[in-house]
């Protein structure tokens, strides 16, 4: 039997009761909150994102493993940990669907809103990674031609590269890089005044990488200009202590929810289970599947297309994921004192409404509807068998 051990955790992470009682005491927190003092007895330490774990946490305590649910790693000193012999694990590409499945809806969206057809667009696509790879699938489903720019990718010989001017003169761009301060490519303010020249004035802007991968002030200074096209934000800088101009002024913008799938997050949970598992050489009993719900939209029917295929497409995401009635949240927190919006941006992030990814919904179409039924499936969306025509 392996000693008992204390955990804390993060609030914000789902299913920690069911996945992790069975290894230890369990203590939740909040996560921007957690201190030092709070891991004098902690062996294991789960956090999202909001934590910041470094020396100053985590020194003089007993912490032997740390595992992040999220999928980037710039909150967490990896260097330190390994000086340690600390054991660590994040969840790299556990959400990085709903994040593709957010940029899908954000263009679609657009598309309907503005008049804007997407295919033959060009996307530029910055960052390459697991969620890059899966927006440039889904954007060649939907008929546009992605560009890619990835430094490290390139060097290894894994993508066609492109340089960062020719990829920012996109029709569309979207951000999906780490944020790192060093190495041979910092990504940090990657997107500042000199580079904002590079994007087309008409062109679409997308961030849901990281807040400081773009300089607030230069984007607002090409908005101001009118200098970029429509903006959509997920992530800021110094949150949750935002700039409000900028998120007065984009198209629309959004709590740092881009990747909160319920399906996101419960892989997550499920990584570093199966990480810490390893770690103390016992065998996972916990799977997501026994803890997640039915979808909340079982299945979806089309009988007559009233619309282009790009519009009944939008319809149907709409009804498993309403991005606008994201913006609205984020919105309605400008009725509040400037000082208490930090806090009820996390309040938006942590009360977050349960989105399920489009595999979890069936899609039925008459068989006629054979390019609505290329998208569908392409966008990943199960299929019914399809009626006759």
């Amino acid at each position: 039997m392996h000693k008992r051990l204390n955990i804390v955790a993060g609030e914000n992470i789902p299913y920690l009761q069911e996945a992790f009682s069975r290894l230890g005491d369990l203590s939740i927190l909040p996560g921007r909150s957690i201190k030092s003092a709070d891991l004098n007895n902690t062996n294991i330490l789960l956090i999202r994102s909001i934590t910041q774990v470094n020396e100053l946490l985590l020194k003089n305590t007993p912490v032997e493993f740390v595992g992040s649910a999220s999928a980037g790693t710039n909150h967490m000193d990896t260097e330190y940990l390994r000086s340690q012999n600390i054991g660590f694990a994040s969840a790299a590409g556990s959400n990085a669907n709903s994040v593709a499945e957010y940029v899908m809806a954000a263009l679609l969206w657009l598309s309907k809103e503005k008049g804007i057809a997407l295919e033959g667009k060009t996307l530029g696509i910055v960052g390459v990674g697991n969620i890059g790879k899966l927006v440039k699938q889904n954007a060649e489903v939907l008929g546009m031609l992605p560009v890619l720019h990835d430094p490290p990718l390139a060097d290894l010989g894994e993508i066609e590269h492109s340089s960062l001017k020719e990829t920012l003169g996109c029709d569309v761009v979207t951000l999906h890089t780490p944020l790192s301060t060093n190495g041979a490519y910092p990504t940090y303010h990657l997107l500042n005044e000199d580079t904002f020249k590079w994007v087309k004035p008409t062109g679409i802007f997308i961030n849901a990488a990281r807040g400081e991968v773009v300089d607030t002030y230069a984007l607002l200074k090409a908005m101001t200009n009118k200098r970029i096209g429509p903006t959509i934000i997920d992530v800021w800088e110094n949150e949750p202590a935002i700039n409000w101009d900028l998120f007065q002024g984009v198209t629309l913008g959004t709590s740092h929810i881009a990747g909160h799938s319920l399906d996101g997050k419960a892989n997550g949970t499920s990584m570093i289970y199966t990480a810490l598992c390893k770690h103390l050489q016992l065998a996972p009993t916990w799977n997501p599947k026994q803890s997640l719900p039915p979808p909340t939209v079982p299945s979806i029917e089309v009988n007559i297309q009233q619309h282009s295929d790009e519009e009944e497409l939008q319809k149907i995401i709409a009804q498993i994921y309403d991005l606008e009635t994201d913006h609205q949240r984020m919105k309605s927190l400008l009725t509040s004192p400037l000082e208490e919006r930090p806090a009820l941006f996390d309040k938006l992030r942590k009360h977050y409404p349960v989105r399920r990814e489009f595999h979890r919904t069936n899609v039925k179409l008459p068989s006629n509807m054979k390019r609505l039924r290329k998208l569908t499936s392409g966008l990943g969306f199960s299929e019914l068998s399809s009626q006759i025509s």
